[in-house]
């Protein structure tokens, strides 16, 4: 499909430069043609006037032509050489406007690709939970014995998935409303540590099931952005290095300012990430196999990307450094307010 855009719109960019060219090349005849002619008059007019003021008392002499043959050899001349150079320009502006639509056209093609990779992806997880649910609610029904402990059960674990897929068409809308939507608008200067502060008392109810203590060493910096989405940036961060880290272990968040610009560490003892998983993190549903196998509730593998599209939109950048079954460092930058 993109392949015949691509064509359609070359042949667009060629044809509007074709017309350019040919117009431009009527006025550079017209005026070359134009000067010829003036060439030819005045030189005739010179000859005359020479001839008269020689001989002031001969009589009027035939008027004295330039050599047609030669004006009209010029122009003959003139037209095939414009010929040539609109050819040429045909020929080098259809390469130039093929590799111009192709880049015009990259931005829309991974976004299209984008798109149908996301509709899929989330087709395929919307599918587990349900399927899962239909399943146990007919194997349930089927069952002649059933009683009230048992329906309850069901209903119970029903309504867990309901609660998942809840959770991951929330996750799924918030995705999509980062990628399209513009946020700037609710954009204010903040306390860095304030928000920080905030995560960290959202998330300290699940880290003390764990018994996981987190360490807060924030300094009081501003930064410009939108306090919710920040809350919920950090609180990503701190949820997957709680979800990931065993009982009794230590999350730090650190933050320092470095060449104008916020920078805030969060390093966990979790099961880490191995080097050749760490360039996908941020992919939408991806999640590494230890992910998967070490931990009850792991999710869909939307939270870093989320997180990493609140970073972008708020003009920042991240890095990650892991090994396996160490943990993890997530450094996040964010503009400094100053």
């Amino acid at each position: 499909m993109f392949k015949q855009a691509r064509i359609k719109l070359t042949l667009w960019y060629v044809l509007i430069i074709s017309i350019v060219s040919f117009f431009f090349s009527l006025l550079i005849y017209s005026l070359i043609n134009s000067e010829i002619t003036r060439f030819a008059n005045s030189q005739r007019n010179r000859i005359e006037h020479q001839l008269v003021i020689q001989n002031p008392n001969l009589p009027p002499q035939p008027i004295v032509m330039v050599d047609q043959d030669l004006l009209t050899e010029s122009r003959e001349r003139l037209k095939l050489n414009l010929l040539i150079i609109n050819g040429i320009i045909i020929i080098i502006s259809g390469s130039l406007s093929y590799f111009l639509a192709g880049i015009t056209l990259k931005p829309i093609q991974k976004m299209s690709e984008d798109q149908k990779r996301f509709i899929s992806d989330a087709s395929h997880e919307l599918r587990t939970p349900i399927t899962a649910m239909k399943s146990l609610f007919e194997v349930t029904l089927r069952d002649k014995n059933l009683d009230l402990k048992e329906a309850k059960k069901a209903i119970s674990s029903g309504i867990e998935q309901s609660d998942r897929l809840k959770n991951l068409s929330d996750s799924l809308l918030e995705l999509s409303r980062l990628e399209v939507n513009h946020i700037e608008s609710q954009f204010q200067v903040l306390s860095l540590k304030k928000i920080i502060s905030e995560s960290v008392a959202q998330i300290k109810p699940k880290a003390d099931l764990k018994k996981i203590k987190i360490i807060s060493k924030t300094t009081n910096t501003k930064t410009f952005g939108d306090q919710n989405r920040l809350i919920e940036l950090f609180t990503i961060f701190l949820d997957n290095a709680i979800k990931y880290s065993p009982n009794n272990t230590k999350i730090k968040i650190i933050s320092k300012i470095i060449s104008k610009k916020n920078i805030i560490k969060i390093i966990d003892q979790g099961i880490g990430i191995d080097q050749k998983n760490l360039p996908k993190i941020f992919d939408r549903f991806y999640q590494a196999d230890n992910a998967r196998t070490k931990t009850e509730n792991s999710g869909y593998g939307l939270g870093l990307s989320i997180a990493q599209k609140i970073i972008e939109s708020h003009h920042g950048s991240i890095k990650v450094s892991s090994q396996a079954n160490v943990g993890t460092k997530f450094i996040i930058y964010l503009p400094l307010f100053s």
